[in-house]
């Protein structure tokens, strides 16, 4: 009976959540009998499940008392964790294994059965009210809903931690905050990760999860002992477990948001600016990526970091009229609404008005990577129609006078209009009353464009005209895209920086619009033409202007340019011969090569030139005879073949040159006569320097132009007088003769009192203010260009 009563008086400290028994209370000696021991082992059993019950209660007593009073002055959210008060953490936290207290070992004795308290729904939970305990009123012992106990996410409690102030005590307080985030994102648990308080009248082991807790005292022995032990272990060590398993479901998933598609295929890119984190702004991010993966790779439209993820945040966050277009999609056949009335290429359709605004967008963000524009042009104005997005600029060169719209404008398409309208009528801020025709990219300013053109800029279908002039910090070739862009009509690029440039994408020679392309000035020094391009029939390239330091080879493609009237590539690194086919170039009017290291013979096919007036072949290292071809070309005006090393006399042939008004023959090694000349009735220009030309001039040199004429034949090997035609020009400008053998003469004279510019050799002219007297070689040596 004594055994009895001392259980019974078994008692909880409030204080310290600890289990005391009468065995606890004083150290008296035990009794070795037989008897005694086994009384003693069933006593230590019973206040063993006396206490858990005990404890239990306590714990849901304080926590429904702490609720009650709390409820009237702050209610907590619904599902969240309960507060448990601080002078019951311990008793919420742990119990002590009374076979462990047998032995004395107080540290070991705490064994944590869960380190936190959940509120768990059951099926009949209407959403409403505060729960801060367990409900326990299921016949077989389970529980329906309530508090259950957390043994993955909470760290283990610290005895001596528990002892500390509040102010200090603040890890439960982070912990619990932790627990309610993961509650937030609505994670499910597994079963093997919650356990169940245990109550009185459990008994079912599995349902309470103490896992032999109420064991039978009667079987107990020393190896008893060790299987707590090894519970005390386990229990922490699977805890552990779970817990990495629930953080890593949860931290793996949240630290892919945002990155490439790369990296995470399978994941939907969410947006990180915080108005972009709401589902509806993921359902316009997922369609606008579906219409605008037709353009740009989803790798790169998932990467925030990139010009392209920039620029889709920017349509489904912050772009008003892509955001309105997006929002309204026809589900019966998921199409955007149309626009007003759109571009008579691109169409109305809502979704050409997204890609549009994107492209631009990209461009934005793709030349401003290392600082923004120095005028931002209105680009990435959200409430405006991109027709809007420019400026206009006063410029003493563009031909429509002030007016010149810089950034992106649009032209209106006149087939709607019943009466002629000026360039500035026909510029549109939208399309509210009228289709538009075309837009042009107009980025002839210093603006600071830094970076390279994005291959986006492309698949601007409606772009009839791209400019980009003095930006220093533009990088990059053309994209191979621009190929797609059916509506180009003109390009030019001028004054551009040191990084940009590269091989011309060959695409860019099938367009059909196609009809100007400029390249003129920038400092880059690796542009090219392309090996191949797949030239058609109905290309209508009119004019390539190329005059920007490309090397390599002139390609043989470029002859199929059938109506190519106006090819520049002067001033380059060409080299190699001429192509035998630029014969070919049947429209060909204007075709100077000079300033390139092109070698080799002049090619016979320039004779099938019919239509040329300009042909210019200077400042090469060409050599062998002049074909006498090229007498043929009777509507050539201007023939420049200077500063190569050409032989022979001129062709007899030139005498059939009747247009031809300027002649450049000077340094290279021709000889002979100049009497073929004669016949020119328009030649007004002849340079003819540094060769070796001899005898005297024709009579009837110049005499049948009124125009202005120059004359430079210095250092060759002329004799005899000047001719007498000479002293009746009072429209010879320059005369530069030094270096020769002319005699003076009543001719010279009339030519002092004539000419503007007269230079020649002392001993031939005796009225000659400055004259060469072989030792002024500023004097002996000045020429014309």
């Amino acid at each position: 009976m004594k055994n009895e009563e001392e259980e019974k008086d078994a008692i909880v400290d409030s204080s310290s959540g600890e289990l005391k028994t009468p065995e606890d209370e004083h150290d008296g000696s035990n009794d070795t009998s037989d008897v005694n021991e086994e009384k003693k082992q069933q006593a230590v059993q019973q206040n063993k499940e006396e206490a858990t019950d005990v404890n239990v209660k306590h714990v849901h007593e304080n926590m429904k008392q702490n609720n009650n009073e709390e409820a009237t002055s702050t209610s907590p959210q619904e599902g969240t964790i309960s507060e448990i008060p601080e002078e019951n953490i311990n008793t919420a936290y742990e119990y002590e294994d009374p076979a462990v207290l047998e032995n004395g070992d107080n540290e070991r004795s705490r064994s944590i059965v869960g380190p936190g308290f959940m509120f768990v729904p059951g099926p009949g939970y209407t959403g409403r009210g505060i729960h801060t305990g367990y409900v326990s009123g299921s016949d077989d012992g389970n529980i329906d809903e309530g508090a259950v106990i957390l043994e993955g996410f909470l760290p283990e409690d610290d005895p001596s931690r528990r002892r500390r102030s509040r102010a200090e005590s603040t890890r439960e307080q982070r912990t619990r905050e932790h627990v309610q985030r993961l509650i937030d994102n609505a994670i499910t648990l597994d079963d093997s990760a919650v356990r169940p308080l245990p109550f009185e009248g459990d008994g079912d082991e599995e349902n309470n999860g103490l896992e032999g807790a109420h064991g039978n005292s009667s079987e107990r022995d020393d190896g008893e002992v060790v299987k707590s032990d090894n519970r005390r272990w386990l229990v922490p060590l699977l805890g552990l477990l779970i817990a990495a398993g629930i953080v890593l479901a949860i931290a793996l998933p949240l630290s892919m948001r945002g990155k490439s598609e790369r990296e995470a295929p399978d994941t939907t890119a969410s947006l990180s600016d915080a108005d972009c984190l709401l589902g509806e702004v993921d359902v316009r991010f997922e369609l606008a990526k579906s219409i605008l993966s037709s353009i740009t790779s989803p790798d790169l439209l998932v990467d925030e970091s990139t010009p392209q993820g920039k620029a889709i945040r920017w349509i489904v966050c912050d772009d008003s009229i892509s955001v309105q277009l997006l929002e309204n999609q026809d589900p019966a056949t998921g199409n955007l609404p149309k626009q007003k009335h759109g571009f008579r290429l691109g169409g109305d359709a809502g979704e050409a008005q997204v890609i549009r605004r994107y492209i631009l967008a990209t461009l934005f963000y793709s030349t401003s990577q290392v600082s923004p524009w120095n005028d931002s042009l209105n680009f990435l104005s959200a409430d405006l129609h991109e027709c809007n997005w420019h400026r206009n600029y006063t410029r003493g060169n563009f031909p429509f006078g002030d007016f010149d719209p810089v950034g992106m404008f649009c032209i209106i398409d006149k087939g709607e209009l019943s009466s002629p309208i000026s360039f500035t009528e026909e510029i549109l801020l939208n399309d509210e009353n009228y289709p538009l025709r075309y837009l042009e990219l107009n980025l002839r300013i210093d603006n600071d464009l830094n970076g390279p053109l994005p291959l986006e800029i492309g698949h601007l279908i409606d772009c009839k005209a791209i400019g980009l002039e003095n930006n220093l910090r533009l990088t990059g070739p053309l994209p191979q895209t621009m190929g797609n862009m059916t509506s180009l009509f003109s390009m030019a690029l001028i004054l551009n920086g040191p990084d940009f440039g590269g091989e011309l994408p060959s695409s860019l020679f099938q367009l059909k619009n196609l009809t100007y392309i400029t390249i003129l000035g920038n400092l880059g020094k690796n542009w090219s033409l392309p090996t191949n391009a797949q030239v058609g029939d109905d290309t209508q390239l009119e004019q390539i202007v190329l005059k920007n330091n490309f090397s390599g080879g002139i390609p043989s493609w470029i002859a199929k340019l059938k109506q190519l009237q106006t090819l520049d590539l002067s001033m380059n690194n060409f080299q190699g011969a001429i192509p035998e086919a630029i014969g070919d170039l049947s429209s060909v009017k204007y075709l100077n090569l000079m300033g390139n290291n092109l070698t080799g013979a002049l090619p016979s096919s320039l004779e099938m030139l019919p239509a040329i007036e300009v042909l210019i072949l200077g400042n090469n290292a060409l050599q062998g005879e002049v074909p006498a071809s090229i007498g043929n070309l009777r509507t050539l005006q201007l023939l420049d073949v200077g500063s190569n090393m050409l032989t022979s006399t001129i062709p007899s042939s030139f005498a059939n040159l009747e247009s031809l008004k300027y002649l450049v023959l000077e340094s290279n090694r021709f000889n002979g006569t100049v009497d073929v000349l004669e016949s020119m009735k328009n030649l007004t220009v002849l340079l003819t320097r540094s060769n070796s030309f001899s005898g005297a001039l024709p009579d009837g040199l110049f005499s049948g132009t009124s125009d202005n004429v120059v004359v430079d034949i210095g250092d060759n090997e002329f004799t005899g007088e000047l001719p007498t035609s000479f002293a009746n020009m009072s429209n010879l400008v320059s005369l530069i003769g030094a270096k020769n053998s002319f005699v003076d003469s009543s001719t010279m004279e009339d030519v002092c009192d004539n000419t503007t510019l007269l230079v020649m050799d002392c001993d031939a002219c005796d009225c000659c203010e400055v004259c060469c007297d072989g030792e002024n070689d500023a004097v002996c040596d000045f020429q014309l260009d």
